[in-house]
C-alpha cells in the first residue's frame, strides 16, 4: 500500500486505497451477480417451462379424453346399428320361413286340386252315356249332385284364389324388404 505524507506542521501518512484490488473486487461482485443472474433466469426459465409443460399435458389430456368419448359412443352406436341389422336379418330369414310353408301350402293345394280334376276328368268322361240311360229321377239326383260338387269346388276355388293373393302380397313384401335391405347393405 502506498503512503502518502501530508504537508504541513504535522506529518501524517494517509493510507491509499489500491485501485487495482477494488477494480477486480468490482469484477467478481459483478461477476458474481452475472452468475446469480444466470442462475435465477434460468431457474426462472426452467420453472415456466415446467408450468407450460403440465398446461400442454393437461390440454392433450383433455382431448384424448373428449376423442374417447367419441369413440365410445360411436360404438355404443355401431353396436345399436349391429343390433338391429342381426334383428332385420332374423325377420327375413323368418319371413322366407314363413312364405316357404306357405308355397308349400299352396303346392299341396295345387296338388291335391289337380287330383280331384283329375277324378272328376274320368267320372265325366262316361257321363254323357250314364246320362243318356239313367231315369228322370237319377237325373234329378245327380244334377243335384253335380251342383253341390260344383258348390264346393267353386267354395275351394274362391279359398285357392284367396290363399294365393295372400302369398303374392307376401311375395311383394318379400320383395320390397330384399330391395331395401340391399339398398341399405353398405358397399365397399
Amino acid at each position: 500500500m502506498l503512503r502518502l505524507r501530508q504537508a504541513g506542521p504535522q506529518r501524517r501518512e494517509l493510507p491509499v486505497r489500491n485501485l487495482e484490488a477494488e477494480v477486480i473486487s468490482l469484477y467478481t461482485h459483478l461477476a458474481a451477480a452475472g452468475a446469480a443472474l444466470a442462475i435465477g433466469a434460468g431457474g426462472a426459465w426452467w420453472a415456466q417451462g415446467q408450468r407450460y409443460g403440465l398446461q400442454i399435458e393437461q390440454l392433450k389430456h383433455q382431448a384424448t379424453s373428449t376423442e374417447l368419448d367419441g369413440t365410445r359412443q360411436a360404438v355404443a352406436d355401431m353396436a345399436g346399428f349391429q343390433k338391429g341389422l342381426n334383428d332385420a336379418l332374423a325377420d327375413f330369414q323368418a319371413l322366407g320361413q314363413r312364405n316357404t310353408a306357405a308355397q308349400q301350402d299352396l303346392s299341396r293345394s295345387l296338388l291335391d286340386l289337380r287330383g280331384t280334376t283329375a277324378g272328376l276328368r274320368g267320372d265325366f268322361a262316361g257321363l254323357p252315356a250314364r246320362i243318356e240311360r239313367s231315369t228322370a229321377a237319377a237325373r234329378a239326383e245327380y244334377i243335384t249332385a253335380c251342383t253341390a260338387v260344383f258348390e264346393d269346388l267353386a267354395a275351394a276355388g274362391g279359398r285357392l284364389a284367396e290363399h294365393g293373393a295372400a302369398l303374392a302380397r307376401q311375395a311383394e313384401g318379400h320383395a320390397a324388404d330384399a330391395g331395401l335391405m340391399q339398398q341399405a347393405w353398405p358397399r365397399k
